[in-house]
């Protein structure tokens, strides 16, 4: 049996409705954990020690602000190749579309990721899953998308699954994304194969089937019938929908039941508020706003409409390399005006419920003892400072998996 105690806690933010107005403080507070289930969360007054397992390890916080590991529910982390150039050409003036028209965009790193091993794959992967759980990120999604080909996409979701299986990376949740990049050949035959011998495959790999439903990419029903079919065998959908152009994919995803809405940086009220009736959470990429330079995150539109809202940083090599959480919450804050503690509720129990998963999210007895330890009193300085390395270590399923720079 192991255990931890994580004491000496100056402000506990549990993301926990239950203990009160968001993010959930508890001051001088403790955290115990045996075997990677969190059994007390509270005030270190209410702390029995006859309670603290014998040999549990013993963490002192001094003073600093502990929150819920990060939970980044949108990421396309297993990829090859470098498309820095293209980042400088639209600093320049090229518009996405100009540079995917000339070769660039999704297709680069199609080309350069199908090509690639799975050991390959899974090896650049985990470099960058450990920047993010060295930044307080402890699970992630990570999506498909660069293979285009059948087994170059099986490569992909299996270097997730590797990468999930390494000790002391953050937990892993796959999503299969096959209508991504637009294939060379019959956009039908493409979509034939995908439905049906590309869906049965990926079942056994991932949790999510995705897509990209938007100008230039894929079409509202070739997206549904994507849906339909990869319903039949147990992936549900999540959804790319209106970040470049209004599709009518928001609408689709409230249509098909949809986990999840993803981007949303031009859809329209009524659209937020069709994903809220149909319990759709919306997940916003700041990070992917910034670079593009659209129309800004609607966090706050989101909220007005009673959706859950989660943050994620869409860690990507086109459109957002970035593995930073911290900054994706500073970058909500400022950009989609959400408050410090809703975007720090968006990046935890928000990008739980994204992701389908009931048992992290929150510091309450029962779920997962995923965890940060900030080095800093202040949890508002996970959003004020602005890039700031603002964590000291963190806790992964009830073991420190990042130790203290202290």
């Amino acid at each position: 049996m192991s255990a931890i105690v994580i004491h000496g806690i100056g402000a506990l933010c549990t993301c926990d409705p239950l203990v009160g107005d968001a993010p959930g403080v508890v001051r001088d507070a403790a955290l115990v954990a045996r075997d990677g289930r969190i059994v007390y969360a509270g005030p270190e007054s209410g702390l029995d020690r006859a309670d603290v397992p014998r040999g549990a390890l013993e963490v002192h916080a001094r003073g600093a602000a502990v929150l819920p590991g990060f939970v980044d529910a949108h990421t396309h982390i297993v990829w090859l190749g470098d498309r820095g150039d293209e980042y400088a050409r639209r600093a320049a003036g090229a518009t996405y579309e100009e540079i995917a028209a000339s070769g660039g965009g999704i297709r680069a790193t199609v080309r350069a990721t199908a090509a690639g091993s799975v050991e390959e794959l899974a090896s650049a992967g985990r470099e960058r899953a450990r920047r993010m759980l060295a930044g307080g990120t402890t699970t992630v999604e990570v999506k498909s998308g660069y293979g285009l080909e059948h087994e170059a996409e099986m490569r992909q979701l299996d270097a997730a699954d590797r990468i999930g299986r390494w000790v002391d990376l953050p937990d892993v949740v796959a999503t299969y994304l096959p209508l991504h990049a637009v294939p060379d050949g019959s956009r039908d035959e493409y979509i034939d194969d995908v439905c049906t011998r590309g869906v049965a495959a990926a079942a056994k790999r991932a949790t999510f089937v995705d897509a990209f439903c938007d100008t230039g990419a894929y079409t509202v029903a070739e997206c549904e019938r994507l849906f339909t079919a990869a319903r039949a065998h147990g992936l549900r959908p999540k959804i790319h929908a209106e970040q470049r152009s209004r599709s009518g994919g928001a609408l689709l995803a409230a249509r098909a039941g949809a986990v999840s809405a993803d981007h949303l940086e031009h859809a329209s009220n009524t659209d937020l508020e069709a994903l809220n009736a149909a319990g759709v959470v919306g997940v916003i990429l700041p990070g992917a706003s910034v670079v593009l330079g659209g129309p800004p995150p609607p966090g706050r539109r989101l909220l007005d409409a009673g959706c859950t809202v989660a943050v994620a940083t869409d860690c990507n090599p086109g459109t957002c390399y970035s593995e930073s959480m911290p900054l994706m919450i500073s970058l909500a804050v400022a950009l989609g005006g959400l408050t410090p503690a809703q975007a720090l509720v968006a990046a935890t129990t928000g990008g739980a419920a994204a992701l389908g998963l009931a048992d992290r999210g929150m510091l309450r007895p029962g779920l997962r003892c995923d965890a940060v330890i900030l080095n800093t009193p202040s949890w508002v300085d996970v959003a004020y400072h602005l890039g700031g390395d603002v964590v000291a270590s963190v806790v992964l399923e009830g073991r420190v998996a990042v130790p203290s720079k202290a």
